[in-house]
């Protein structure tokens, strides 16, 4: 069950859900889009490592600049200035990642 030719893991920055679909937005600003879900590649064992800190994202550590809190919101500010929020259950795990 290997059906997918998954950029490398080092030129991923995050993983985005559109609806069915997966964007990959890689280290040099490209995006791949693939028509398996989000949940299908956070099982997948190639992105171990990988924080799924929303429904709709699963971002790649190495990338991660910082993290912004404003009250009981929080988000992942990505190398390139991205910002992705990060839901209310997952504050635990990216706490422990600063």
């Amino acid at each position: 069950m290997s059906p997918l030719k998954t950029p490398k893991n080092n030129e991923i920055t995050y993983l985005e859900a559109a609806v069915n679909y997966t964007i990959f937005h890689l280290n040099d600003g490209k995006k791949v889009v693939s028509s398996f879900t989000l949940k299908k590649y956070e099982e997948d064992i190639r992105l171990t490592g990988f924080l799924r800190v929303h429904k709709s994202y699963l971002l790649n550590p190495e990338y991660v600049k910082g993290v912004e809190k404003k009250g009981k919101k929080a988000s992942v500010k990505m190398m390139d200035g991205t910002l992705l929020c990060v839901s209310r259950r997952k504050l635990n795990l990216i706490s422990n990642l600063i």
